[in-house]
């Protein structure tokens, strides 16, 4: 856990008036600790640190102040969500590296999604569209990658396998996928 918190604070800080009590990186980290725990709102959030404001100061080795849940919520509209996918990207491809056997073959499959909810209709924008790779065996989304509008799947798949470094893996993909480049 103090490797990913590490990890966690490594995040730039976007914020001009800097606190250190309210790290943008600590807040995401406990935030995702108050997620798997049963939170369902930035309220919720909130009164999990307060409750755990004890224990979360042992952990985090300092005097630890829970912050307001309108200071959680501004954490996750203002953080830099290029550079948490990078973070995620690098933690889940440690992971998918561990030593296996050499005989062992990683299933990385394929598949796009449209992201229910995302369309803004009096905006006229339509609904999101993203590509993703799952580790079949660890069930851990590796990457993902938003569809440009006016093109479909198969360009946003080809530019994530080309950025991913995917050595010994056996790669399913959908019949749209059976192009002569692939």
């Amino acid at each position: 856990m103090q490797v990913l918190l590490e990890e966690f604070r490594q995040l730039p800080d976007y914020r001009k008036n800097k606190v250190r009590y309210t790290h943008p990186g600590e807040i995401l980290f406990l935030s995702l600790l108050a997620l798997l725990s049963g939170a369902g709102s930035y309220e919720d959030i909130a009164t999990w640190m307060k409750e755990r404001k004890r224990e979360l100061s042992k952990f985090l080795g300092r005097a630890f102040k829970a912050p307001a849940y309108t200071t959680i919520r501004n954490t996750f509209l203002g953080i830099d969500t290029q550079a948490v996918e990078k973070m995620q990207q690098k933690w889940i491809h440690q992971l998918s590296n561990t030593p296996k056997d050499s005989q062992t073959l990683t299933i990385v499959a394929t598949d796009g999604k449209t992201m229910r909810g995302s369309a803004n209709k009096e905006m006229s924008e339509k609904a999101r569209h993203i590509v993703s790779l799952f580790l079949t065996e660890s069930k851990l989304t590796l990457a993902q990658a938003q569809v440009q509008e006016k093109t479909n799947e198969i360009p946003a798949l080809v530019e994530l396998l080309d950025a991913l470094n995917l050595t010994n893996c056996v790669i399913t993909m959908d019949a749209m996928h059976t192009q002569k480049k692939h």
